[in-house]
Formats: C-alpha cells, structure tokens, sequence
C-alpha cells in the first residue's frame, strides 16, 4: 500500500507518494484544484489507502474554514474522500506541519516555525507537540490588526498584519503605488525611489513585529523563519536577531536562536511526519 502526502501553498501544489519511487511532483496551485488532483491520483494509484494533506489555510476537522489564498471546490474534504473512496485523510495547517518538521530537524521541542511567503503564518511547537487551539486556529499571526491599509486582506479585513509582512502584501502595495509589478524585495530595498523604500521599510518592520510577537507570547527555545520571501531574502534573519528586542519582552529574548529554515519544505516534511505517525 502507499500513502500520498500534499502540500498545498498559496502559489504551489507539491506533493509525493510513499512507498512508490520517483512519484513526486508540483504545480501551480491555480492550475487544478486540490479534489480533482486527489481524484486523479487514487484513480492512478488505487493502492493508496491514507493521504495527508498540508493547507495553507484555516482547517479544523477535516474542513477547510477559509483560504484567503487558493479557491477551494470542497471545503469539507475529509468528509468526501473518506465517503467517496475509503481511503482515510488528514488535513492539517500548513504551518503547523511546517512547525512539526522544523522541530524534528532542529530537536527542540519547545519552537515557532514563521513564515513568510505568499501570506505570513506561525507555527507552534509546545513539549514536541502542535498547539492547534480551540479549533485549530492557534498561530495565525498574519491576521492580527496591525495598521490599517487602503486595501483588504484575503480574509476580508483591512487591517492584517499579513498586508505588510508578506510576498501577497508586499505586490498589494506595489500595485498601490504604481510600480513594476514584478518587483523584488531587494529591489525595492535598493530603490531611490521613496514609495518603493517605504513598501521595503515597512515590511521589514512588520517582519520584526511578528516575530517579537510571537516570541512573547509563546516564549520558544527556537524561532525559525520560512518562507519565499525569507529564502530569497536570508538577510531578513540578522536584522531580526539585532531587532527583535525593539518590540519583544526582553528576558523573552534571552537565550533565543533565530535560524533560517535548511529545509527544502519543511511543510510536506511535517506532513509525511504525520502519514509515518498515523
């Protein structure tokens, strides 16, 4: 038998089969959606008897809550699957696999994993385990307020702190200003031009917030950054470590690692973990 883990990010779908050689892959995640991919793939694989899906977005129960991100078809996926094909899934956040990965790979088990990439989210990591919250809702930094913006976050609100310190933010506010669609991080932090330094500066700043955040509140041995903008961008990680103690409880700094994810992603690693502990 053979068990498929996913990974479903705001901008890609990756995903690799277990037990099967060379069965990996990934694609835009606008391309096909996540139920009609799963359905090809037990078509193609009938020997598949349990999946395990990583989503970037609100999951609780086998439901998908809201994914200010990606178009979803089947929000109660588990549900279908399981009904429609026997086959058993689990459906998890995508940082909270993330977060499971990065504490195997580091071996700590007290740690936030946060990322930035096409959204911003945490990860939490308290005694080796995921802290999910009530209804799995535990982490989710990008959406606290922070300022108010002349546009609105995927989740409706206009205010989020993912508006600022994210890849989708950051071309929200470069289409704002009227740039260059395709511009970089680094370009804008090399620009002379005063509202490309502003977007640069700003997301910066509510990079260092959220993680000060983070890291006051949970007070973790370890606090790992992830992400797109973060792997094209590992300067991102020293600037933290000089500033996080501008908005962190101090003695909540002490003895704090501040480490750039190896991981390749980190996501899928977490959710093979979780197939390897079903």
């Amino acid at each position: 038998m053979s068990q498929l883990a996913i990974d479903v990010g705001g901008t890609w779908l990756r995903y690799e089969l277990l037990g099967e050689d060379d069965v990996c892959g990934k694609f835009q995640s606008k391309e096909q959606p996540l139920l009609e991919f799963i359905t090809s793939m037990l078509r193609r694989y009938p020997q598949i008897d349990a999946i395990a899906v990583s989503f970037a977005g609100q999951v609780h129960n086998g439901v998908i809550i809201s994914a200010p991100n990606i178009d979803v078809k089947e929000p109660k996926l588990k549900d279908f699957v399981e009904t429609n094909f026997g086959v058993s899934l689990i459906l998890e956040n995508d940082l909270n696999c993330a977060a499971l990965a990065e504490s195997v790979y580091w071996n700590e088990k007290e740690l936030v994993a946060l990322y930035s990439g096409t959204g911003l989210g945490g990860g939490l990591i308290v005694d080796g385990k995921i802290v999910h919250g009530w209804r799995n809702l535990a982490g989710e930094i990008g959406h606290i307020p922070y300022k108010t913006a002349p546009f609105k976050c995927g989740c409706g609100k206009d205010n989020c702190l993912e508006l600022y310190a994210s890849g989708s933010g950051i071309q929200k506010w470069i289409k704002y200003f009227g740039l260059k669609e395709e511009t970089t991080l680094q370009q804008l932090k090399s620009s002379k031009n005063p509202d490309a330094m502003k977007i640069a500066e700003s997301y910066i700043e509510a990079l260092i917030y959220a993680a000060a955040t983070m890291v006051t509140i949970m007070n973790p041995k370890i606090l790992v950054f992830g992400g797109g903008v973060i792997e094209h961008n590992p300067e991102l990680i020293e600037i933290v470590r000089k500033r996080i103690g501008d908005y962190a409880l101090l003695a909540s700094c002490e003895g704090l690692r501040v480490e750039k994810s190896r991981m390749e992603n980190a996501s899928l690693e977490g959710v093979k973990i979780l197939l390897k502990r079903f």
